[in-house]
């Protein structure tokens, strides 16, 4: 599965389609709805109030309109029907243990995922309307699940300093939580070795490298690749393996409002369409990546702060510790490759948002070297 696949695939749905789904999968009417940002999907906060089965019943009694997020998987990652299964049940499972994430609300057959067929309804819209899927018809991947409240730490204009301990905290107690479930690991490894978005995958992006037109930039991206290869593909097998979230970034992490910033602190987590199983490193270096990139005065401290907290709950081998500096940096890699290849082939402007940031993070990263940044990151082998 490639990038190029998944966009082709993207969801088409309409306010009118989102509004039938609503009302014949879950007996819920539509009240108002926001498109959210999408990589290869559509997300909707949906504000919805149950039907009245009663027919005698006033539009006005049908009582206070709820929150939802509704999401629709693109085609191609809908196929892997089981591993967005899942990745809901490893959400439920974290819901459950009093983790703050979302909840799947189970449709009117008690299904909490389930695959629904639409008409391209935008197929012959022109300008902001076009439709990128040229499918008359397609199937999708279709969950509803619960809203929580709170602001993207990505919105912040600076992020402070302890929420990147909070970050390390919160993503070690998640690895150590999901140690004690059980699952059949088949979907998952599929996903994990097929998904371009995957670390496993990182090494593929050296087909795309010609979307960098910058040869100094083209030259440290190429560097990347080749250490990652050399140092760390090799000893995969020797790496913690676990569930991995794999998106656990600065727009996945939900903090609230505070008027003083010393009250500001995390208060969720959302999207887990990309969790597999893995080594664990990888979902620890991809989240330092985020964290190099977020708008600090310091980034070295928010390294060193998040690693910190994160062996608060766990801690890590000689060995990943080795190869940390590398994953880190092949996500970088792999992030701004793709997202300059995905805005070849599609008008969304959200994906290029932070390519500043990361690239001046990146560059600094990687000309600092390994040793320099362990060491402002008082992070010792």
């Amino acid at each position: 599965m490639d990038l190029d696949e998944c966009v082709g695939c993207k969801p088409f749905l309409t306010r009118v389609q989102v509004s039938q789904l609503l009302q014949e999968q879950y007996h819920l009417r539509l009240t108002h709805l926001k498109t959210l940002s999408g990589y290869d999907g559509q997300n909707f906060r949906v504000q919805a109030r149950p039907v009245q089965s009663d027919i005698s019943a006033q539009e006005g009694d049908e009582g206070p309109s709820t929150t939802y997020i509704l999401k629709i998987s693109n085609s191609a990652l809908s196929r892997n029907l089981q591993q967005i299964k899942d990745a809901t049940r490893l959400m439920e499972f974290l819901n459950g243990k009093g983790f703050s994430c979302p909840r799947p609300i189970p449709d009117r057959y008690g299904k909490v995922c389930r695959l629904v067929t639409f008409q391209n309804l935008i197929l012959n819209e022109s300008g902001d309307k076009i439709s990128i899927n040229k499918k008359e018809l397609d199937t999708f991947a279709v969950r509803l699940l619960s809203f929580l409240p709170g602001v993207n730490l990505d919105d912040l204009s600076v992020v402070p300093s302890h929420i990147f301990e909070e970050v390390g905290e919160m993503l070690g107690r998640i690895h150590n939580a999901w140690e004690k479930f059980d699952m059949n690991l088949k979907a998952m490894d599929e996903f994990a070795h097929s998904f371009f978005w995957t670390i496993y995958n990182a090494p593929r992006v050296t087909t795309i490298l010609d979307v960098v037109t910058d040869p100094y930039r083209k030259r440290i991206c190429r560097e990347t690749l080749d250490a990652f290869n050399s140092e760390v593909i090799p000893n995969i097998d020797e790496l913690q393996h676990g569930f991995l979230h794999a998106d656990f970034n600065d727009t996945n992490i939900l903090v609230n409002t505070a008027s003083d910033t010393s009250n500001v602190h995390i208060v969720g987590f959302l999207d887990f369409d990309d969790n597999h199983y893995g080594p664990t490193l990888w979902d620890i270096g991809l989240t330092l990546m985020y964290i190099l990139q977020c708008k600090t005065p310091d980034r070295h401290i928010a390294a060193r702060l998040y690693l910190r907290g994160y062996q608060k709950h766990r801690q890590m081998t000689h060995l990943e510790r080795s190869c940390l500096y590398y994953c880190a940096a092949v996500r970088f890699v792999q992030s701004l490759l793709l997202n300059l290849r995905y805005k070849e082939s599609s008008s969304d402007t959200f994906v290029l948002s932070t390519q500043a940031r990361d690239w001046d993070a990146f560059e600094e990263m990687w000309a600092s070297g390994r040793a320099e940044c362990y060491k402002k990151w008082q992070f010792t082998l």
